[in-house]
């Protein structure tokens, strides 16, 4: 990679051989892999079995379509996997963007027209935007078509059906690769660490900041920690691009570029959580920081250094403050290190929001079964547009429309149908069958979905919304929902309903002002009322 865009580069260190890493650490977000080297490919790449699954099906004669984010890895990915694809004859094009012109997709499309009439696969690196403009470009032809349906249907739910498999190509997206997945990040750290220039380099007295970091995310546990961190970002539905986390990663060892005394701001710990505005990655980590959870005991602790945090570090306990109350930068930096490196760090997340490790435990299937957590959904709906509870608002799920006559949010809902809790599922994403086996996918959402109906209707639940469900179960005002939540809501309940066109003998109004939902009776014919009921 380089630094471009006018971002200034750090210089080369005694050893050209470590160089790489230095540019990576003072690298910008503008970061290219084309200005890379075929030899600094080879250090920096992450063996994977992306590339022995693809290998496999174009050999079998089946053409690929890589897409995805800037900074996913498809670039590197194909042009070092292109003097292999091509000795099997295939097409290979690196980079859609740089084959276009003035913004035109015919150079692309006559490509891929002249591999299928020499009938050979064709293999293609393309952003979501290039792709966009092919598939629109030709969207008549065969190709175009398989491509535009694998495109809507990325992910699968359920059991495997045959609108999983690929006919003569495949689509496969890298941006359902997180990269911030623990094997990945991992792989990324063994591979800096193992590399033989920095290793050299630390042995010597003239990088002391990469030695001494080095030395620290050797160890065992603070690598185990590192993963936990990565499985509750994915959680909490964070991502990044391969690009950041190089940065990122090499950022770790050699802090912030100094030569001195290894001082509290080249920690790798502190150089993890430097804000950096330009990297989502450093915003992200905000959201999993040991400094954003309090945990009354350790922080006593370790603003005291009191006994309990006086043993039990990995290697040795950082250097002490000489103040007997530390400023908030010394503390943030000493409970991060406690952290990754204490025996018993990770109790820092303990007292974290219940939400969180609910929803990560709920993506690893340990609670998706069993008709109770779909009923808590339901309810929970039901209570965004009635809060007043009542007999069945967890076991049927109304279909509540707003009633206005104004441009102010309704203040009244009415519902004239509803479905049994029975007909939801909740569901975990996975890969289609087709892309089985050609990386580890890492879930950052599940969906609820409507059983009985013809299409299956999905509320996609990432944790944001699923945060805002248990708060509605739990009492919060619908004045106090996001918007956002609020419209995905909407959407998905003007999709079951516009499936049911039954007889409406019962209708429900749920009035938000005086907390009160009228439950009113019709006769069989819809002419005349029968009872009705309020709840308040």
């Amino acid at each position: 990679m380089s630094a471009t865009g006018g971002e200034a580069q750090h210089p080369a260190s005694a050893s050209d051989d470590i160089s790489l890493w230095r540019t990576l650490a003072a690298a910008g977000p503008k970061a290219t892999a084309e200005a890379l080297s075929d030899q600094d490919f080879d250090r920096m790449h992450i063996a994977s079995g992306v590339e022995s699954f693809l290998a496999a099906r174009v050999q079998a004669g089946q053409s690929i379509v890589l897409t995805g984010n800037a900074g996913d890895g498809k670039t590197h990915l194909l042009r070092r996997m292109k003097p292999a694809l091509e000795s099997t004859g295939a097409v290979v094009v690196e980079d859609a963007t740089a084959l276009m012109r003035a913004g035109r997709v015919e150079p692309i499309l006559d490509r891929w027209q002249q591999a299928i009439e020499a009938q050979r696969p064709f293999c293609i690196a393309a952003n979501e935007y290039p792709l966009y403009q092919l598939r629109i470009a030709d969207k008549e032809s065969s190709h175009m078509v398989e491509v535009s349906r694998q495109c809507r249907h990325r992910l699968a739910y359920g059991r495997p059906t045959i609108d999983e498999d690929a006919n003569g190509l495949l689509v496969v997206d890298l941006s359902l690769r997180n990269p911030l997945s623990a094997s990945f990040i991992d792989a990324m750290i063994d591979k800096l660490l193992g590399d033989a220039a920095l290793n050299k380099a630390v042995i010597g007295s003239s990088e002391p900041v990469a030695r001494r970091n080095f030395e620290l995310l050797s160890l065992p546990r603070v690598r185990g920690r590192l993963r936990a961190l990565a499985d509750r970002l994915i959680a909490l539905g964070y991502r990044a691009t391969v690009r950041e986390l190089w940065i990122l990663v090499s950022r770790m060892v050699f802090g912030r570029l100094g030569r001195g005394d290894f001082e509290r701001s080249d920690w790798y710990s502190e150089a993890l959580f430097a804000h950096d505005e330009r990297f989502d990655a450093t915003i992200a980590l905000r959201a999993v920081d040991p400094t954003g959870s309090s945990h009354p005991y350790w922080d006593g602790a370790l603003e005291l250094r009191s006994e309990p945090v006086r043993s039990g570090w990995a290697q040795r306990q950082p250097l002490a403050s000489p103040h007997p109350t530390l400023e908030w930068a010394d503390f943030a930096a000493l409970k991060r290190r406690f952290y990754f490196e204490h025996e018993r760090g990770q109790e820092v997340f303990e007292l974290a929001d219940s939400d969180a490790s609910e929803f990560q435990a709920l993506l690893q299937g340990q609670r998706v079964s069993g008709p109770g957590l779909v009923a808590k959904l339901v309810e929970a709906i039901n209570a965004a547009y009635c809060p007043v509870r009542f007999d069945s608002r967890d076991q049927h799920l109304y279909l509540w429309n707003g009633h206005r006559f104004h441009e102010q949010p309704s203040r009244s809902f009415v519902a004239g149908d509803r479905i049994a809790s029975e007909q939801f599922a909740l569901e975990v994403p996975r890969l289609p069958m087709r892309l089985d086996g050609a990386f580890d996918y890492h879930p950052d959402h599940v969906v609820l979905t409507a059983l009985g109906s013809r299409g299956k209707p999905r509320l996609r639940i990432d944790f944001p919304l699923w945060q805002t469900l248990r708060r509605l179960g739990r009492g919060l005002p619908r004045k106090l929902v996001p918007e956002r939540d609020i419209h995905r809501l909407d959407a998905f309940l003007e999709k079951l309903g516009a499936e049911l066109n039954g007889e409406r003998h019962t209708i429900w109004s749920a009035h938000l002002e005086n907390l009160e939902l009228i439950q009113v009776n019709l006769s069989m014919d819809g002419r005349r009322f029968e009872g009705v009921r309020i709840y308040d």
